[in-house]
C-alpha cells in the first residue's frame, strides 16, 4: 500500500478572518488620521494666506502713510469684504476687481500698494482713522476673548481684518486681525 506523504504539520498556510479583520481595523485608523491631518495642513496653508495678506496689507498702509502723512480709509466697516463679500472656503476670488459699495467713496485698494499674487480665498477689509478718532469697532474678539481697542487714540490708525468661512457652513468664521497699534496678527480660527 502506498501512503500519502504530507508535509509540515498538515495545516495550510494563510491568513485567519480575524487577522484580516485586525488588518482592515488598522488600515482604517490609519486612513482617518490621514484625512484629518491633511484637512489641518489645507487648513493651515489657507490661513497662511491671510496671515501673508493681512501683513501686507500693514506694509501697504505704512507706505501710503509716508506718502499721504493718513492711513487709507478703504473699507466702509471691518466687515465690508473685498474682492468677495461672502468668502467661503470653496472660492477663489480674483483680485484687483472695482471696489463697489463695500469702499467709502473715492476710495479703492488700487491706492494702497499692495502686491497681490493671484486669486485669493479670504475677504479683507481695512479701516483707518485720524488722532483722537475712535475706532470701530472699539474691540476684537478674537478666541472668545475681547480685545478692547484705544477710545481715544493719540495718533492715525487703522484696522485690518480677512474673514473666510473656510467649513462652509455658516459662522463661525475664520478671521485674521492686525492694527498700527500692536505689531502683531491675530487669528481668530474659530470656523475651522
Amino acid at each position: 500500500m502506498a501512503h500519502r506523504i504530507q508535509s509540515g504539520s498538515g495545516r495550510r498556510r494563510g491568513f485567519t478572518l480575524i487577522e484580516l479583520m485586525i488588518v482592515v481595523v488598522i488600515v482604517g485608523i490609519l486612513a482617518a488620521l490621514a484625512v484629518v491631518g491633511y484637512r489641518r495642513l489645507v487648513t493651515s496653508s489657507h490661513v497662511s494666506e491671510a496671515t501673508n495678506m493681512v501683513q501686507g496689507i500693514r506694509v501697504a498702509q505704512e507706505a501710503y502713510m509716508g506718502e499721504t502723512q493718513q492711513y487709507a480709509n478703504l473699507s466702509t466697516s471691518l466687515t465690508a469684504w473685498y474682492p468677495n463679500t461672502a468668502p467661503t472656503g470653496n472660492m477663489l476670488t480674483t483680485w484687483g476687481a472695482k471696489c463697489g459699495s463695500q469702499c467709502n467713496s473715492n476710495m479703492d485698494w488700487s491706492q494702497l500698494p499692495l502686491h497681490v499674487d493671484g486669486p485669493v480665498l479670504f475677504g479683507y477689509a481695512t479701516v483707518a482713522g485720524g488722532p483722537t478718532v475712535t475706532p470701530t469697532p472699539s474691540s476684537l474678539s478674537i478666541n472668545g476673548v475681547s480685545v478692547a481697542l484705544p477710545g481715544s487714540p493719540p495718533t492715525a490708525w487703522y484696522l485690518v481684518a480677512a474673514m473666510c468661512d473656510l467649513d462652509n457652513v455658516g459662522p463661525p468664521n475664520t478671521t485674521v486681525y492686525t492694527t498700527s497699534f500692536s505689531n502683531q496678527v491675530f487669528v481668530d480660527q474659530s470656523g475651522q
